[in-house]
């Protein structure tokens, strides 16, 4: 999906948002390139218990 943002639709910024409590994604997109830009403390609610939200983001050239 990323080949196809930045190569294809020459898109220069990817943003996503993920759980904290999710932290097997949180690595994945670490390992892939994303760096983190923003934390919404204890905004996301599930099961009872409070999560942060992490904002994160890639750029075209550090795609590539």
């Amino acid at each position: 999906m990323l080949d196809m943002a930045f190569n294809e639709y020459k898109m220069h910024r990817v943003s996503i948002g993920v759980v904290g409590l999710n932290t097997d994604a949180l690595e994945f997109y670490k390992k892939i390139g994303f760096k983190q830009e923003g934390v919404l403390e204890d905004a996301y609610y599930y099961n009872n218990e409070y999560s942060d939200f992490i904002m994160m983001r890639i750029l075209s050239h550090e795609w590539n």
